[in-house]
């Protein structure tokens, strides 16, 4: 078992809470972390110096790993110093006097993924008072429990803010906050960005259910990725990609006619070209034709009017340095008289 050395880093005698913990961090935190920072500051004033993380989530009924993503987080929060051993396990905790987070300059903003000059719903400036109102909510708590759990990792404050973010701005209910995480990270992704992203597609999207979520995204996979994959390709697509394949769509084509003006591009140029596979879609869109036996059919017509232009012209000789002069035409008695003149 190893040992953890705690020092008293702020002067306190008993269990003391300072109201800032209360006010300004406590919020934001995941139940369990709570717990885990309030039985420090109580080992603290019963000066119980040699603690480790097998006794604390023995003393909790929690995990060695759920102690261990809380005092990662209050480090991060700026209330824990955390030492670790060359191997890497902790062996030194100090606690620190909370600071302050409500100055006019300590704002947090959600980047915008579309620059826009004026406000509107996916850009939001959020003060600290206003994450902590939003964090106050029954259901909060508890959707940012079960999102620690989906990433394995406890969230960081950027991460919180993303969560109040679609909670409160895009109006998303905990179902449909959870069911976003699930999709993201079972593409692999986490990062935040990527996350918002989604978010903010899905609604513009009107997408407001789970229900509605796992359509679209039945769609994106039937409709973008099958394009991808036929043209080699094994990323997401990008927008400009995207917005091809959204105007094949609106032109009434359905997945079998996209992929095969995408593998006639292929077998006609050998690389992927979203131009040229417009330039098929477009011609057949143009004659009225979105089904395969349409396609099937304007493929006989083009074909039996080949062969019929190439009948009407008379095939002419290839001129080269042995036929570009005059050619002599011989008759039945010419071949004769050579033959005879030949065997004499």
């Amino acid at each position: 078992m190893n040992s953890i050395v705690l020092h008293n880093g702020s002067d306190i005698a008993y269990t003391h809470i300072d109201n800032l913990f209360i006010d300004e961090y406590m919020p934001y935190a995941n139940g369990s972390y709570v717990k885990v920072y309030l039985l420090i500051l109580r080992m603290l004033s019963g000066n119980v110096s040699d603690i480790s993380v097998q006794t604390m989530a023995d003393c909790l009924e929690l995990t060695e790993k759920d102690i261990l993503r809380a005092l990662k987080y209050w480090e991060r929060c700026g209330l824990l110093g955390i030492k670790t051993d060359a191997g890497g396990n902790i062996c030194d905790i100090t606690v620190k006097r909370p600071v302050s987070k409500k100055s006019p300059d300590n704002i947090v903003v959600i980047e915008p993924f579309e620059k826009s000059s004026s406000k509107d719903k996916y850009s939001r400036t959020y003060t600290m008072t206003e994450i902590a109102a939003v964090a106050a909510e029954p259901d909060f708590a508890w959707t940012i429990n079960i999102i620690e759990k989906y990433m394995e990792q406890p969230l960081s404050p950027s991460d919180v803010e993303l969560v109040v973010f679609l909670y409160d701005n895009l109006k998303f209910s905990p179902e449909l906050i959870l069911h976003l995480y699930d999709y993201c990270i079972s593409h692999g992704k986490k990062s935040s960005k990527y996350i918002q992203t989604v978010a903010v597609n899905w609604a513009k999207e009107g997408i407001d259910t789970v229900e509605k979520a796992s359509a679209y995204s039945l769609q994106y996979d039937a409709n973008y990725m099958s394009v991808m994959k036929a043209f080699g390709l094994s990323q997401a697509p990008a927008p400009a990609q995207k917005k091809y394949i959204d105007s094949w769509i609106a032109m009434g084509f359905n997945s079998d006619i996209i992929l095969e003006a995408c593998n006639r591009t292929i077998l006609a140029i050998n690389e992927p070209s979203f131009k040229y596979a417009n330039g098929i879609l477009e011609k057949w869109h143009a004659a009225g034709i979105h089904t395969m036996q349409g396609i099937k059919d304007a493929d006989k017509t083009f074909c039996a009017s080949d062969d019929k232009n190439n009948t009407d012209k008379k095939p002419q000789a290839k001129r080269n340095s042995f036929n570009s002069f005059e050619q002599r035409k011989y008759s039945g008695s010419d071949y004769a008289a050579l033959e005879k003149l030949l065997s004499n």
